[in-house]
């Protein structure tokens, strides 16, 4: 009977041994909490000056205060951890208030703000005009190439799925091959939820 109590109370202190011994390398194994990824925005004329040091394309949030469709795609898309990852690391991303009041000089032009034009009735910056074609609509977001020209101005609200494949369209070139109807079919992003993920055509 002793022996029995013997071989019991030793199995339960090896058995407690074990799990605390598990318990504390599964304290120790916890992991830092990551980091989110945050797009580094800088103004248009910081982009301008870096594209000359070292050329790249520009990606510009065009934006206003009082639009909740802006203020939503900041945290629906450009949170999203590879949408910021993918802007920062193939684009000089620029956030542009399209009512700034100050003066931007682009090309030895001077681009300001003009009280009286504008959708909003409040006014809206000449560089907007420009950077949208004339068609001002909030959100928009507009690509511009390695030699800062050619705008490409995408109007409205870009969930993460659809920004993707923006990002790919123009970031990527395709746009010069592709028509945007057809690559946006072909292409399926990878943020998609249960479809296959198919290259992009060449």
């Amino acid at each position: 009977m002793s022996r029995v109590l013997i071989t019991l109370t030793v199995f339960s202190c090896l058995l407690f041994m074990s799990f605390s011994m598990l318990t504390n390398n599964g304290a120790n194994d916890v992991t830092p909490k990551e980091e989110k990824v945050k797009i580094q925005w800088m103004s248009f004329e910081e982009a301008v000056k870096r594209n000359q040091e070292q050329p790249r394309k520009l990606f510009v949030d065009l934006y206003t205060d009082w639009c909740t469709w802006c203020l939503k795609m900041e945290k629906a898309t450009f949170e999203h951890p590879n949408i910021a990852t993918y802007i920062n690391e193939n684009f000089y991303p620029v956030k542009l208030d399209a009512e700034a009041q100050r003066t931007i000089v682009f090309r030895d032009q001077p681009y300001v703000f003009r009280p009286e034009d504008g959708a909003s009735g409040r006014g809206v910056h000449e560089i907007a005009i420009y950077l949208t074609r004339g068609r001002l609509n909030y959100p928009s977001v507009i690509f511009l190439d390695e030699a800062v020209s050619n705008p490409q101005p995408v109007a409205g609200f870009q969930n993460p799925v659809r920004m993707d494949k923006l990002l790919k369209y123009f970031g990527e070139n395709y746009y010069k091959e592709v028509d945007w109807g057809l690559f946006s079919q072909i292409y399926q992003s990878p943020l998609e939820k249960n479809k296959p993920v198919y290259a992009a055509p060449r």
